[in-house]
């Protein structure tokens, strides 16, 4: 998962369900997940880093964080969280997500907030389903992991960025 050893990558993807499910105009599991997505390809694209660094799967609805689903699958069963962290949402029926407490956004810069903030407003208007629902999913097999060059292949300046995080330093 990147630069963020493990511990913190899981606290930080929890911190995020908290802030998005408290912003999202619908906050169910399928439009928290979508943030994920979109938001990294915006930070991508504008800052030459994704925000969380997660493996995204290609599912039938279209892009899921594979990290991420699997901390909303425990949390929805009420399992142990990796490294005794505690959720700060609750999974509802109907799988709407509701934060237990405000989000730790120092997890976060500056620019990670902005970009998730963005795909929230852009989720007042928008289908996030839809939009998530690009070139780099309609390549990929259904189940199968997204290749990260196909993602950042749906960015403009996509080679220089595919550079940059091929180059990036661990």
């Amino acid at each position: 998962m990147g630069n963020l050893d493990m511990k913190d990558a899981y606290a930080k993807i929890l911190e995020a369900f908290a802030y998005i499910a408290a912003r999202a105009p619908k906050s169910n599991e399928y439009n928290v997940l979508k943030v994920f997505y979109l938001a990294d390809k915006a930070h991508m694209e504008r800052y030459g880093r994704f925000i969380f660094e997660d493996r995204y799967a290609a599912m039938a609805k279209g892009p899921v964080p594979s990290v991420a689903y699997d901390l909303i699958k425990a949390i929805r069963t009420n399992a142990q969280l990796p490294y005794s962290l505690t959720a700060p949402i609750q999974i509802q029926s109907h799988h709407e997500v509701t934060a237990l407490r405000d989000a730790d956004e120092d997890l976060f810069s500056n620019s990670d907030i902005e970009c998730i903030d963005e795909i929230l407003k852009l989720s007042e208007t928008k289908d996030l389903g839809d939009l998530s629902h690009d070139d780099a999913w309609k390549k990929t097999d259904r189940n199968s992991i997204m290749p990260v060059e196909w993602i950042i292949g749906t960015l403009q300046n996509s080679d220089a960025l595919l550079e940059l995080y091929n180059n990036r330093h661990p």
